[in-house]
């Protein structure tokens, strides 16, 4: 394992964080429209919102309110930031009326197929928005495109801009290959955003985990502290090169760049979370990534150090040797049949009352 720093200030070594109040909100979005989850957590106690691969604690503020509408861009501009990072720039009218859910917003990415120049869309949303994802998955295969989602790294409306960091994977699923040859004037469909990062009010400073996948987040996230924040970052690479210069206008923020054992996503960054000394005062907790990695870091910081698990924010960006549809799809008919079990168990407590 591979440790590197970058601090503004050095970090103030303590014993475990203590817990927030239990009044301090449950930090999360709900998003009405996600009916999968990957982050499989059993000791969770609060209703969970879920999006096609993660799941998170449903909160009770939500910084803006979800949208729903297909939007087309066009790319107007690429760049790469590191080997296996590039940032795409999009463009396009149907950015009229995007709205800023969160530093950690997240929108659903439709992509063409190979040798289409444009994805085919479902039909409009209308009603429910929840029954999006089964008209999208009815799709015929030929058609229906493939579908990730992803951070927003910044939006400019002045310039009529929204930016998306991509990772470049080995394995070249739809997402990767399509952002490893993204030219300008190629054609992708986004729905969004929507966010879930919520810093209740009880906390003084901040923990952020995560992998490659959550770089983009945390880097709006730090951009967004104020000057007096304090927060501990910790983000699992595979490969040093992939590691950035992560600027924030908080004074008290110390970076830990980990690079994970080969074929082993979580463990480094996981080792490096349980060792770390933290500030004595209430923390509040984002974490994001792999699933596994996202589940483990969330359970040493309830089970181990204390933390008031209303004060964890977590999403499983991904689940490794899955695919989204294939954990949408999943998830889906779990939703299904856990929806068909309770409107029984209602109508008979009916009957027999």
């Amino acid at each position: 394992m591979t440790v590197t720093a970058q601090s503004h200030a050095a970090p103030t070594a303590a014993p475990a964080p203590t817990a927030p109040s239990p009044t301090a909100p449950s930090p999360g979005t709900h998003d009405p429209a996600a009916p999968d989850s990957t982050v499989q957590d059993t000791e969770a106690t609060t209703s969970s919102a879920t999006r096609a691969g993660t799941t998170h604690a449903e909160v009770t503020t939500t910084p803006a309110r979800p949208q729903f509408a297909f939007r087309r861009l066009t790319v107007s501009a690429t760049r790469e930031l590191t080997p296996h990072l590039v940032r795409v720039t999009f463009t396009g009218d149907d950015l009229d009326g995007f709205v800023t859910a969160a530093p950690d917003q997240y929108v659903k990415v439709f992509f063409p197929h190979s040798g289409r120049t444009r994805p085919d869309l479902p039909p409009p949303i209308e009603g429910d928005t929840t029954s999006w994802y089964r008209t999208y998955l009815a799709m015929p295969d030929d058609v229906r495109p493939p579908m990730r989602t992803y951070t927003v790294r910044a939006f400019r409306p002045e310039q009529c801009e929204l930016d998306i960091d991509f990772v470049l994977h080995p394995d070249g699923g739809p997402a990767s290959t399509w952002a490893s040859g993204a030219r300008p004037g190629d054609e992708i469909a986004l729905m969004g955003p929507h966010g879930i990062y919520a810093v209740p009010d009880s906390a003084t400073w901040q923990l952020l985990v995560g992998d490659e996948s959550a770089i983009p987040a945390i880097a709006a996230i730090l951009e967004q502290l104020p000057r007096d924040a304090c927060a501990r970052v910790f983000i699992e690479v595979g490969d040093p090169a992939d590691r950035l210069n992560l600027p924030s206008p908080a004074a008290d923020v110390d970076v830990r760049w980990i690079v994970r054992h080969p074929g082993s996503y979580g463990d480094a960054v996981l080792d490096a979370v349980r060792a770390a000394d933290f500030p004595a005062t209430t923390p509040y907790a984002w974490l994001a990534g792999e699933a596994e990695l996202v589940k483990f870091a969330r359970r040493h910081l309830v089970r181990d150090r204390g933390v008031d698990k209303r004060a964890v924010t977590f999403t499983g960006y991904w689940r490794k040797g899955r695919s989204e549809e294939e954990v949408g799809r999943e998830n889906l008919a779990g939703s299904t049949a856990t929806s068909t079990s309770t409107a029984t168990s209602a109508s008979a407590s009916a009957s027999a009352s």
